[in-house]
């Protein structure tokens, strides 16, 4: 039998939550004020940020709008090949909801339709040497989905592109600020 010990604490539930709801008072109150110190130094770097931009971008050179426009070039071209690369996807996935099958498109009938009629197709068909490399080669184009192939190339393009520029971007707002 267990007797309770009256000289033991007892756990007051209406002190915790007095103290809950303080906390959360100042909480709320030191909240407030570090969003309100957070907004006047946003807008203090801002506009100091934007003097120093509009200062260099006066002593830029036709040189280097000419890296960003091909940069840029890049990095749209690889956004086209993954939006290539998601509509396939989504094509599919359009045709899974509409029959219930999933249709497989591969590398192979890429393969196919551009090089139908070769001699590398013919090759790929029927071998006569280098068997081991043709059914490895046969193996990633049955293997390999179409859409994974468009949107994986696709991403790294355009993330390399975008990371490039910035640092092209960043190098040369250093080197123009110590002219």
């Amino acid at each position: 039998m267990v007797t309770e010990n009256p000289q033991q604490p007892r756990f007051n539930h209406e002190e915790w939550i007095d103290q809950l709801s303080q906390f959360w008072v100042t909480f709320k109150e030191f909240m407030t004020e570090f969003l309100k110190v957070l907004k006047i130094l946003f807008q203090k770097g801002k506009k100091e940020a934007w003097k120093e931009i509009r200062s260099s971008g006066s002593k830029l050179q036709k040189k280097d709008f000419v890296c960003a426009g091909i940069l840029l070039s890049i990095g749209l071209f690889g956004d086209l090949i993954l939006i290539l690369g998601l509509g396939v996807l989504a094509y599919q996935s359009f045709l899974w909801l509409q029959n219930g099958i999933w249709t497989e498109y591969h590398l192979f009938s890429v393969f196919n339709y551009f090089f139908e009629n070769t001699e590398i197709h013919q090759w790929m068909t029927n071998p006569e040497s280098w068997i081991g490399m043709q059914k490895l080669l046969l193996w990633l184009l049955e293997s390999i989905p179409v859409s994974l192939a468009l949107m994986v190339p696709g991403f790294s393009i355009a993330v390399s592109a975008a990371g490039i520029f910035f640092a092209a971007l960043i190098f040369r707002f250093y080197q123009l600020k110590k002219m």
